[in-house]
């Protein structure tokens, strides 16, 4: 489930840190320079005893908004069927999607019965929306590619990740400080 304001407190982790694991699964999971293939992702789950659950809105297992979400206790990814379609196709709010909650996978967000959701007081840093995406952000677009190839406009890395435009200029600006 996306959204800042959204997210419930977790254990802070530093970009740094979040980084370094976007970084360590692009390399466990082979996935090479450039954009995402999450239709294969999604289709390789299983083999890291995580279980896929595609669902349509009749079927919902969740409340009719979520896009997508993790249930640690059931090791279940479920998506809805027209973001599945999205991945298949292409699209890249299916692909951050996927990256997003995948991020929560990775991050060990552990849904409890007494979450606190986000205050106003609490650090982006310990919301656990924000830490999604900026795994998801990492795991698309990894700085490191974006400085080999010298990707400075949001034009550019939306063009070679195949991400959205409105993704790009976030990263961006948190890659070079600028929003060309």
């Amino acid at each position: 489930m996306s959204g800042l304001h959204s997210g419930f407190r977790v254990s802070p982790q530093s970009k740094g840190k979040i980084k370094t694991i976007a970084e360590n699964a692009r390399a466990a999971l082979s996935i090479p320079p450039g954009p995402l293939n999450a239709e294969l992702l999604l289709e390789r789950l299983h083999t890291y005893g995580i279980v896929l659950d595609v669902f349509d809105r009749a079927s919902a297992p969740v409340p009719p908004e979520v896009e997508a979400c993790w249930v640690p206790i059931s090791r279940t990814l479920y998506v809805r069927d027209t973001v599945y379609e999205d991945i298949c196709n292409g699209e890249p709010r299916g692909r951050f999607t996927v990256a997003h909650e995948l991020g929560h996978i990775l991050l060990a967000h552990q849904i409890t019965v007494n979450r606190e959701l986000a205050s106003p007081n609490m650090k982006p840093y310990e919301n656990s929306e924000w830490q999604a995406n900026t795994f998801a952000s990492e795991f698309l677009m990894p700085e490191s590619e974006m400085r080999q190839k010298c990707l400075r406009t949001a034009r550019a890395v939306a063009a070679h990740f195949k991400v959205s435009l409105q993704a790009a200029e976030i990263r961006v600006q948190n890659v070079w400080g600028n929003f060309t």
